[in-house]
């Protein structure tokens, strides 16, 4: 059994995708026998200490607005905050391994740990804590900024994992002192799989899903569907994020208010999310970057056609032309809306390979390496 201490600052009900990645693989090592004990940040009302099915759970007092944003300032406090926590809580306790979720700011605090508690540590990297990954301007300086503590932070680490292949490429063209892995992320293959044995339950619904962020790409998909003549089919969008307001508001003013409906913040896994995705006949992610797409995955294992754009993050999962659009290309996302409307969309795409039984299995025997060897990857 491994003692095994997970940091990251975004953690359920807190983050976008990289957080409930972070849970599951929580529980799912506590479920293989191994003591977890996570330290996030803390949030209007939710609990400073908690047990979610064995794993241990503290949320550190930070500066946070939102709870799917986090700002670098804010982010800043968390590293403070963990400082603080550890001097204190390694009074009573000990760990083998640190698990620490983003290179970037997360990584710095396992780094510490590591100089001062004497804990080796691995990353799973998320994306935009990798240089070159999200093309925003703000992001661009900051990594350019952060190039040589974030260097630091990879060399010292005992592995950086990878969830897609095109982030370990990127990660290796960056640095090429660090040691690099690429293991994706998992989901609950079953529970998802499952909501598509009756196809009776699909429904003339068209699904997106994720955090509403200018590179999702919502406003290109609108676009798209106002040429449609949607007739019987109604579109789901689910999550929430700085684009909302602009998108419902571009969603009246191109005539789709009668079609679209926003559900805003849903949990992961929750009863009403998986009923929409029950009823989902089409999934469209027409992102201009992704890392190991989540939402995709989701939507797939529960029966969605996907209709996805060209980027290498949604490659890695479907190698089928059939199912991509060229980014940003409109009018060819409309071409194949209106085609798939005219049928019933089905799909055999086959995506056990994330189930979370056999991504753990892998995380385990890394873990287990470092815990041992501590400083070189076997």
């Amino acid at each position: 059994m491994m003692k095994i201490l997970v940091l990251n600052y975004e953690f359920p009900p807190l983050g976008g995708g990289a957080a409930p990645v972070s849970r599951n693989l929580a529980l799912q090592l506590k479920r293989m026998g191994h003591e977890v004990t996570v330290v996030t940040m803390g949030y209007q009302g939710l609990p400073e200490r908690e047990e979610i099915n064995g794993v241990r759970i503290y949320r550190l007092n930070c500066l946070r607005k939102s709870k799917n944003v986090c700002k670098p300032w804010e982010q800043y406090t968390y590293l403070l905050a963990v400082r603080r926590f550890m001097r204190w809580h390694m009074k009573g306790n000990q760990y083998d391994i640190c698990h620490a979720h983003f290179v970037i700011p997360t990584g710095e605090a396992a780094l510490w740990i590591k100089k001062r508690y004497n804990i080796p540590y691995i990353i799973t990297a998320h994306g935009s804590d990798v240089e070159g990954h999200n093309q925003k301007s703000t992001m661009k300086i900051m990594h350019r900024l952060l190039r040589k503590p974030w260097q630091i932070i990879v060399k010292e680490a005992f592995v950086i994992i990878a969830p897609s292949v095109h982030l370990k490429e990127l990660m290796e063209k960056n640095f090429s002192d660090g040691k690099y892995l690429y293991i994706p992320n998992g989901i609950d293959y079953e529970k998802y799989h499952s909501l598509c044995t009756d196809k009776k339950m699909k429904e003339k619904r068209i699904l997106l899903m994720g955090r509403l962020q200018y590179f999702k790409n919502v406003q290109m998909v609108l676009a798209a569907l106002a040429k449609v003549d949607l007739g019987e089919w109604y579109v789901d969008i689910l999550g929430d994020g700085p684009c909302r307001k602009e998108l419902e508001k571009l969603t009246e003013h191109l005539g789709l208010s009668k079609k679209v409906h926003f559900y805003g913040w849903l949990n992961n896994g929750s009863k009403e999310q998986m009923t929409i995705l029950q009823k989902a006949s089409i999934y469209i992610s027409a992102s201009q970057f992704e890392n190991c797409p989540m939402a995709v995955i989701e939507a797939v294992a529960a029966g969605c056609y996907p209709l996805l754009s060209d980027i290498p993050g949604h490659r890695q999962l479907i190698s089928d032309e059939k199912y991509y659009f060229i980014l940003d290309d409109t009018e060819m996302l409309n071409e194949k809306i209106q085609e798939l409307i005219g049928e019933k969309p089905k799909q055999e795409i086959n995506v056990s390979e994330y189930d979370w039984k056999k991504i753990r299995v892998q995380y385990e025997k890394i873990l287990e390496k470092a815990s041992v060897s501590g400083e070189k990857l076997l």
